[in-house]
């Protein structure tokens, strides 16, 4: 799964927000570089965590364990779940 981004937009900053100014684009650009690589991987780490349990709080409820997590899987990839061998 790959964000369709204009990667040229803000090149100067590395991101590419369309509604946001670019002298903001370029301050959050410099605040997240002053952010060691840890902990640039540990607030990543922590935003994939998010989403994932966004996707699984709106899963049906009525679905079984299996169920949920091939939806699961369906939703968060945006692909079919693969066939199991």
């Amino acid at each position: 799964m790959v964000s369709k981004i204009e990667p040229d937009r803000y090149a100067n900053t590395g991101f590419s927000v369309k509604d946001t100014a670019p002298e903001i684009n370029e301050m959050i650009f410099r605040k997240m570089m002053a952010l060691t690589a840890g902990q640039r991987f540990e607030m990543g780490l922590s935003m994939m965590a998010t989403a994932r349990q966004m996707v699984w709080d709106t899963l049906p409820k009525h679905l079984d364990t299996a169920g949920r997590r091939r939806a699961f899987y369906e939703r968060f990839y945006g692909e079919p779940f693969p066939l199991a061998k």
